[in-house]
């Protein structure tokens, strides 16, 4: 049995300094996402919107699309970065179920409105 690859000291090798940087604006990312009206099977927009953010932070970055007979076409979204271990896999949706009756919001349901240190939107939880 081999023994495991060693780990690096420092996790610049691998670009995860740099998205560290990029993601220091959680807030203004998640307002980005909350605001395409992504309700199933469009993605009206955040698959762009995290396909951007990784690309800028060095990922090589890939649309998968599935298809089905007599069902719509779903956009997938893969990203990678580095050839190395360790690897990490992290797998979300970016879509919704229908908002429903918008006039019963307190805030638009893809507003991505901030109010009193809350962040309002389809998919915000708190």
């Amino acid at each position: 049995m081999s023994e495991p690859a060693p780990r690096p000291a420092s996790t610049n090798c691998c670009g995860i300094e740099a998205w560290q940087k990029r993601m220091t604006d959680a807030l203004s990312i998640a307002r980005d996402l909350l605001r395409c009206p992504s309700v199933t099977p469009a993605d009206a927009g955040a698959l762009a919107v995290l396909e951007n953010l990784l690309r800028g932070a060095g990922f090589e970055v890939h649309r998968v699309t599935f298809s089905e007979p007599d069902a719509a076409d779903i956009d997938n979204l893969y990203a990678r970065i580095g050839t190395g271990a360790p690897h990490i896999t992290f797998c979300r949706h970016t879509d919704v179920v229908p908002a429903g009756d918008e006039a019963a919001w307190t805030h638009g349901a893809f507003s991505g409105d901030v109010k009193d240190g809350f962040l309002y939107g389809r998919g915000a939880v708190t």
